[in-house]
């Protein structure tokens, strides 16, 4: 292989290990929703220039974890309370139907592939590994989709999901709040091996609201920070 064709790939290694560094800080909760990024603190702490730093904010933002500000730079995002009220009821739905779908024609091998990464994302429960366990969580809703087999329900939610993505990943979960997360995986996974279709539909869409409580209660502790803060 030539310099010049090494040299993109260490790029694209580069820019992936930003926005993956970038993305821990956000879910681990040190970059908080609303928070304005500081970029040239992290430019110092990853040892890298403005120009990988905003490549890697950019990929962010396409994602929906973080805003970018004309002239202003970037922030955390956050959800506002009507997009709340408007956004989990319509995923619970979504959920819920994936689920009862799912259970008509999820195959042995899907259910074993999903009770692996159950069983992954409960270690990463137990060792705290907070970005591991969301990435896992979110792989095994999109099983569930994919094993219920319906190309216009999961492109909705593909479109859906991409809008809560950064809340479910920086929203600030007491260990109560995860404690019954997991508990309610451990739930869907029961139902599902059942192919309870009925059961699994009612407890997904239990866990999206719970979600949503989880959610609610988040954006009241960051609004009475900022309160307080104000009143400094």
């Amino acid at each position: 292989m030539s310099v010049s064709e090494a040299r993109p790939i260490r790029r694209r290694t580069l820019h992936s290990e930003i926005v993956d560094h970038l993305r821990e800080l956000i879910v681990s909760g040190e970059l908080e929703p609303g928070q304005k990024i500081p970029e040239k603190a992290l430019c110092e702490r990853f040892d890298i220039s403005r120009t990988p730093l905003r490549e890697a904010l950019k990929a962010l933002a396409a994602e929906g974890m973080i805003e970018l500000l004309p002239q202003r730079g970037a922030r955390v995002v956050t959800i506002t309370d009507e997009e709340l009220q408007e956004l989990f009821p319509i995923i619970a739905s979504i959920e819920a139907l994936a689920g009862e779908l799912a259970c008509e024609k999820i195959s042995d091998a899907q259910i074993d592939a999903i009770r692996q990464m159950h069983e992954d994302m409960i270690e990463a429960y137990r060792a705290s590994r907070s970005l591991e366990y969301s990435r896992l969580n979110r792989a095994i809703h999109f099983a569930i989709f994919e094993a219920a087999d319906n190309a216009s329900l999961l492109a909705l939610y593909r479109n859906l999901e991409l809008r809560i993505r950064n809340i479910r990943h920086t929203v600030r979960q007491a260990p109560r709040d995860w404690k019954e997360a997991v508990s309610d995986h451990e739930k869907i996974l029961q139902a599902l091996a059942a192919r309870d279709g009925s059961r699994l539909g009612k407890i997904m869409r239990q866990h999206v609201m719970n979600t949503a409580r989880t959610v609610r209660h988040s954006i009241d502790e960051l609004q009475d920070s900022a309160f307080v803060s104000d009143q400094e």
